[in-house]
């Protein structure tokens, strides 16, 4: 976030089909709007996040940005086969008589990386299931506006059951997807989490901007 000015924030909101309003004098961002589906020309895609611990201490502003972009997005009145964020609050409305809007997920608070790489290092697993207790146990706390580390492993594995996209993005040439533990802790965790969950392995992509004019 640091390094690219929020890439992977913007790619949030894009997806949500949800906008920065920025304040032109401080380009400060001073709030959010809907982009129309006629703009978007396509549906509002859910969208499920697993932040670091250093990004949830070092952007807590951004935290409660990303929340409020999923609130926006799920209060948008239109047709739920446009709006995939609304047709899965409407849902969990109705199953669990609550709305389960959190989509922000990471290590509880004070508590740092997703659990991976002690389990892999000790040798101590045998299936995606083991691994997926971990990642739960380790990344099952919710954050964004009024949220701030909530324990809510249920929450988090119900979105889990729903994704069939998982992305991760690298913006440096000085590390890639064989030579840092975050790829698979993180990246990796998720696969195998949706795997256990579903029995279904979700596609999963490596995002590269480390060369912003050939991403």
């Amino acid at each position: 976030a640091m390094r690219t000015s929020g890439d992977d924030i913007a790619e949030v909101f894009a997806l949500l089909g949800i906008r920065p309003v920025w304040e032109e004098q401080s380009r400060r961002v001073v709030g959010l709007e809907a982009m129309t589906l006629e703009e978007l020309g396509r549906p509002r895609i859910d969208v499920t996040v697993r932040i670091s611990g250093f990004f949830r201490d070092a952007f807590p502003h951004v935290v409660a940005l990303l929340d409020d972009a999923v609130a926006l997005a799920a209060a948008q009145e239109e047709a739920l086969e446009t709006n995939f964020v609304r047709a899965h609050v409407s849902a969990d409305l109705e199953t669990h008589g609550d709305e389960r809007r959190a989509r922000i997920f990471g290590s509880k608070p004070g508590t740092y990386g997703a659990g991976m790489l002690e389990l892999i290092e000790s040798g101590n697993w045998r299936s995606d299931e083991d691994l997926a207790e971990v990642y739960a146990a380790w990344g099952g706390f919710a954050y964004g506006r009024d949220l701030d580390g909530t324990p809510a492993r249920d929450d988090m594995e119900n979105n889990y059951r729903r994704i069939k996209v998982a992305a991760k993005n690298v913006d440096s040439r000085e590390h890639d997807i064989i030579d840092s533990d975050d790829y698979f802790q993180y990246h990796g965790g998720m696969v195998a989490t949706v795997r256990a969950l579903t029995g279904n392995a979700p596609k999963a992509y490596i995002g590269d901007t480390s060369i912003p004019d050939a991403v």
